[in-house]
């Protein structure tokens, strides 16, 4: 592959002779899926972020991306390899594939491990010392820099199974929602990594089986719809039958073309008292793509906003920021009950137009559309009847809420805070602020959400002392 310039527009460092191959010491992880690097005949010389590579290998590496700030390389011969390298269970997204599954190569465990430096090495780095040991000091850290990355359960049983296929296919076949490109011959794909030339796909290994039986990638039904370019996404949601999207039209998983423009999510919230919860999304909204995600993060988010003792929750006042379609929204209106409050605001006309559908039962719900600013985080605030919010949930982005927001919630006095987070960098930063603002932090958990990715999730829980 040719060296490529930076997504920034960077041009690529041109004519200095510089080998297209090396051999290089693979060091730490790095943020985003890939291990730092140097020369083997150079330890001091040029960092080199390769990709599909594990800490303590030696390998050799292709050239990628060549600017004046950064090199980037693909492992494409492991010379000395690590004990935690396995087969890799997504071949497609080896070096110079499709981008989405970086450590596919990587044992799950080691994946745990290694998304567990990346957290530590972000509080620490970009959070700095004082959040660091307030991570540190936390229980379930164990005096560690970071907590540690949790399985989902789906995963965890895969990993403790009796049979040996099933164990080495942990961490696939989770995700309920899948988007693909049509690749200029017409076959369905995904970019490459850092580029635009959409690779077509031989499977579909991160898929649930409800997609995968779709038969996107092979049935001729399909490939008659198919144009170059063209945005395909396949959902599975745990309350309808799988629809598929392309472009902008809705299709049945038999090809069909549908007028339901919704699809029907259930999560499962007996664990708080509320028997099975459902939610109206829009096919071309937002939700949390692995099976077990929803049901998970309700009962995190839920018990850590409203305490273990959730017979207390009555009255409570929850103020909700980047509320998305309602997920958290619903089970908090459920526990506050009439008496209580829950004010939200998201960005996404649609995720509220969905949330208000799935919250029409609930008077205790008030959603909000708009810009998540200080302005706003004030004037909503300002709403509630009876004095300011006793808790404020946030799940920004992935760029996270920024300064000025977190300074206005912080500013507001909750008695809680929790914070959702989904980049590890984003919350150093917003995490950051709240513990100059006052806050304590009570509890963090990380949740491996998306196995053979560099991504995870992340809940903190704040508290005014």
């Amino acid at each position: 592959m040719t060296p490529q310039p930076s997504r920034t527009g960077e041009p690529p460092v041109q004519s200095r002779g510089e080998p297209r191959e090396l051999t290089l010491a693979v060091g730490a992880p790095a943020h985003g899926g890939h291990c730092v690097a140097r020369p083997v005949d150079d330890p001091g010389g040029r960092v080199i972020f390769v990709r599909h590579s594990l800490p303590g290998e030696t390998v050799r590496a292709r050239l990628t991306e060549m600017t004046s700030r950064t090199w980037r390389a693909d492992a494409v011969e492991i010379l000395q390899a690590s004990p935690d390298r396995v087969e890799s269970v997504w071949p497609d997204a080896g070096p110079a594939g499709v981008g989405g599954g970086e450590l596919a190569h990587v044992a799950l465990d080691a994946q745990r491990t290694w998304k567990r430096w990346v957290l530590a090495d972000c509080l620490r780095r970009i959070g700095g010392q004082e959040v660091a040991d307030a991570v540190a000091s936390l229980p379930e850290a164990s005096g560690a820099a970071a907590v540690p990355i949790e399985p989902m359960p789906t995963d965890a049983a895969a990993q403790a199974s009796t049979s040996a296929r099933r164990r080495a296919l942990a961490g696939t076949a989770t995700r309920t929602r899948i988007s693909l490109t049509v690749s200029e011959d017409g076959r369905p794909g995904m970019h490459a990594f850092r580029s635009g030339t959409v690779l077509p796909l031989r499977r579909l290994p991160l898929a649930v089986p409800t997609i995968t039986e779709i038969g996107l990638l092979e049935r001729s039904r399909w490939r008659a719809h198919y144009r170059p370019g063209m945005r395909i996404e396949a959902i599975a949601p745990s309350g309808s039958e799988p629809v598929v999207l392309l472009d902008e039209r809705l299709l049945t998983a038999q090809a069909r073309s549908t007028g339901r423009r919704r699809v029907r999510e259930v999560v499962d919230a007996s664990a708080l008292g509320l028997g099975e919860l459902t939610y109206s999304v829009h096919a071309e909204g937002f939700w949390q793509v692995h099976v077990d995600a929803p049901r998970v993060l309700v009962e995190r988010v839920v018990r850590g906003a409203l305490g273990e003792n959730l017979e207390r929750a009555t009255g409570r006042r929850v103020l909700e920021l980047y509320s998305g379609a309602g997920l958290f929204t619903l089970p908090l209106a459920a526990l506050v009950g009439d008496s209580g409050q829950v004010l939200s605001l998201e960005g996404s006309e649609q995720a509220v137009r969905d949330a208000r559908r799935t919250l029409h039962d609930h008077p205790a719900a008030r959603l909000a559309s708009g810009r998540v600013s200080a302005r706003s985080v004030r004037e909503l605030a300002g709403s509630f009847t009876g004095g300011r919010p006793d808790v404020v949930v946030l799940d920004p982005p992935r760029q996270g809420a920024g300064r000025e927001v977190i300074d206005a919630v912080g500013a507001l006095g909750a008695e809680r805070i929790v914070l959702v987070a989904c980049d590890p960098a984003a919350l150093a930063r917003d995490l950051g602020t709240l513990l100059r603002d006052g806050y304590v932090l009570g509890s963090m958990s990380a949740l491996d959400m998306f196995p053979h990715t560099h991504h995870f999730e992340t809940i903190a829980v704040l508290d005014r002392p």
